[in-house]
């Protein structure tokens, strides 16, 4: 029973980070005239995808190390590696974001390399997904 909630916690929080990233890379892509009329909307989606992202990370991380533990003890291989490797790229990359955002939003926005950080933290995301696919088939 603890490992089914375990296991739906986890999906869940891995839809969340997906919605999290995708929705960063569409408020990226969404720039232009349109996007003026609402930067209020859109800085706090910003903020909701950044602490979703957090909150998804957070409990991906703890449930998976849980699973892996109660499912195959510790887990080695290079595709369980390499998935420990882009989570923990990812949760660097989280961490940072949420960190610092609230100083670049009284500086008056992110500086430039702030979009590709999204960019890398989507495919550290993907690339965990498929890892994660390889480890536990």
């Amino acid at each position: 029973m603890i490992f089914a909630i375990l296991k739906a916690v986890h999906l869940l929080a891995l839809a969340f980070g997906a919605a999290a990233s995708l929705g960063n890379i569409y408020l990226l892509l969404a720039r232009g005239p349109h996007d003026l009329p609402a930067p209020a909307l859109t800085n706090a989606l910003r903020k909701w995808y950044r602490l979703t992202a957090l909150g998804a990370i957070l409990a991906l991380w703890i449930t998976g190390v849980l699973l892996t533990v109660m499912r195959y003890g510790w887990g080695s291989g290079f595709a369980f590696e390499a998935k420990l490797a882009m989570a923990t790229v990812l949760l660097a990359l989280i961490g940072f974001l949420n960190w610092m955002s609230p100083g670049w939003a009284r500086r008056g926005g992110p500086p430039s390399y702030v979009p590709k950080l999204h960019m890398v933290g989507a495919a550290a995301l993907l690339l965990a997904i498929v890892f994660a696919v390889f480890a536990f088939n």
